[in-house]
């Protein structure tokens, strides 16, 4: 047995830093430091990197054909035919987004889980990074196998949706206690180094980013189960280790020797172009971050201008397509995976709920989002919050797409100190501002649309959908993999029950907006 710790002496007290997932695992009766198969640090990276999909082929499949759902970006690729963009995915692109995080997180996951007696440091972390993937798996379909799955055997029962939201919060609560607490207790030692592409192995680091998520996902379920909502976002706020409030906390994905995905799919394979709906947001409010976000378009007489592409067509000349905006990126730009900005949104929308989330009005924590975000682009605000004119957001027609479109349910950006409902305006641009300072996150952008309606978004173009999905409202979920019907027979079909309606894309989650 090989001890992978021995450069550190750790006092007694440290043992009580044993924790586990969702279970109270047994106290360590040996070295807990001693690793008997696997080294878990070695394990992790590739664990680490699902969070945000750094492969190429991965992120193509999830972050960016999912992801356009969310209107960050358009796939300018028409593939067979059979595309997210027109809600016709094939049966093979729709189980992706389900069998690769499954895949890629378990083999390593089981031997930790060995490795560790499923105790200690390594094993919460290991746990959290389950519970950030499986989220956007949970946010895709709704009901999954969570807390059944053994090594061997994912042909278990499926968690109700509300029973996967309960033990994601619990992984991650508890990574966040034993992280921290293991930081302070080894005074900063970081036993994952180098192995670690998002943090360099700060544990503290991390467990800010695990009370962050606990944020998110308490926001996210906040409709469905709002005392569980409640409690899961207060205790985050208050939990000692903190949250990831200011840019240089933030959580960004380096990608190492790989390019940057996003790049990569736009300029070396040309099938990624910027989406008109988050263009022609920004556009209308003249939003000082947009060379930051887009490069201009190489269309005739628009060379000086942002254009972006509508999702939905099923027509067009993939050439002809490359001259709509890129994304601003370079192929060594690390991936974003959770921003300050987006915690001072949060408690924002918490504090319109009614919850202890912080010591702010819910429209100082919205400034500051808003100044966040334009410190980390770091671009001058200028006179963006006073913006007191809601802004009509348009497209036009161009040597590309025939496909006008307008949107007129827009809000400005200056805060209306009287109104303090999760009806009015004031939610509306929390979620809006959110919306922009959280680009190019489209899978989280598209769960946000799903449970609040907002930012409007452009109605599919050409609508291919055999199952009823609204133009309007676009896909609400997919659909479980055929894998699970065929091989998973009785569980599949206690997950549809579960889910409430028929397993295709038009079924709204329990916590999605259903209007």
């Amino acid at each position: 047995m090989k001890n992978y710790l021995k450069h550190i002496t750790l006092g007694a007290a440290l043992l009580m830093l044993a924790g586990g997932c969702t279970d109270k695992f047994e106290e360590y009766n040996t070295n807990q430091y001693q690793i008997h198969e696997a080294d878990p640090a070695t394990l992790m990276k590739s664990m680490i990197e699902t969070i945000v999909n750094i492969q190429q082929n991965d992120s193509q499949m999830m972050d960016q054909m999912v992801g356009q759902l969310g209107g960050y970006l358009c796939c300018s690729n028409t593939w067979s035919g059979t595309n997210f963009g027109t809600f016709n995915p094939s049966d093979a692109w729709s189980a992706g987004p389900w069998n690769t995080p499954f895949e890629k997180i378990y083999g390593n996951f089981f031997q930790i889980q060995e490795a560790t007696n499923s105790t200690g440091h390594y094993y919460a972390f290991a746990c959290m990074i389950r519970a950030i993937t499986m989220l956007r798996v949970a946010d895709c379909y709704g009901p999954l196998p969570y807390s059944q799955v053994k090594k061997g055997n994912f042909y278990v029962a499926y968690d109700s949706q509300e029973e996967v939201y309960k033990h994601i919060l619990e992984d991650l609560a508890n990574a966040a206690s034993v992280l921290y607490d293991y930081y302070v207790g080894t005074s900063g030692f970081a036993p994952l180094g180098s192995n670690d592409p998002v943090f360099g192995g700060n544990y503290a680091s991390w467990a800010k980013l695990a009370n962050s998520m606990r944020l998110r996902v308490a926001v996210r379920i906040s409709n469905a189960w709002p005392d569980m909502a409640k409690e899961a976002a207060e205790a985050a706020v208050a939990d000692k280790a903190g949250l990831i409030e200011t840019n240089a906390d933030n959580a960004m994905m380096d990608c190492g020797t790989q390019t940057n995905p996003y790049q990569l799919a736009a300029v070396s394979w040309g099938d990624l172009r910027v989406n008109a709906n988050i263009v022609d947001y920004m556009n209308a409010y003249n939003d000082p971050r947009m060379p930051k976000y887009f490069n201009k378009s190489t269309m005739t007489g628009k060379t000086d201008q942002y254009v972006g592409m509508r999702t939905g067509d099923s027509n067009f000349d993939k050439g002809a397509a490359s001259a709509f905006s890129t994304p601003a990126i370079s192929g060594s730009d690390k991936l974003l995976v959770f921003c300050a900005a987006e915690t001072a949104f949060l408690r924002a929308e918490g504090i319109l709920r009614g919850w202890n989330v912080g010591n702010k009005s819910a429209k100082e924590y919205y400034e500051t989002g808003i100044n966040l975000s334009m410190e980390q682009y770091t671009v001058a605000a200028d006179d963006y919050l006073a913006i007191d004119q809601a802004p009509v957001v348009s497209h036009a027609s161009d040597d590309v797409q025939n496909a006008p479109a307008s949107i007129t349910n827009t809000v400005s950006v200056k805060w209306d100190d009287n109104d303090n409902s999760l009806t009015g305006k004031n939610f509306q641009r929390i979620i809006t501002q959110k919306w922009i300072a959280n680009y190019p996150l489209g899978m989280e952008a598209w769960a946000e649309y799903r449970r609040t309606g907002y930012p409007e978004l452009y109605p599919c173009i050409d609508n291919l959908s055999d199952c009823g999905v609204s133009s309007i409202r676009g896909m609400r979920r997919l659909s479980f993999p055929y894998t699970e019907a065929q091989n998973n027979t009785a569980n599949y079909n206690q997950g549809v029950a579960e889910l409430g309606g028929a397993d295709n894309e038009a079924t709204d989650l329990k916590w999605a907006k259903k209007n």
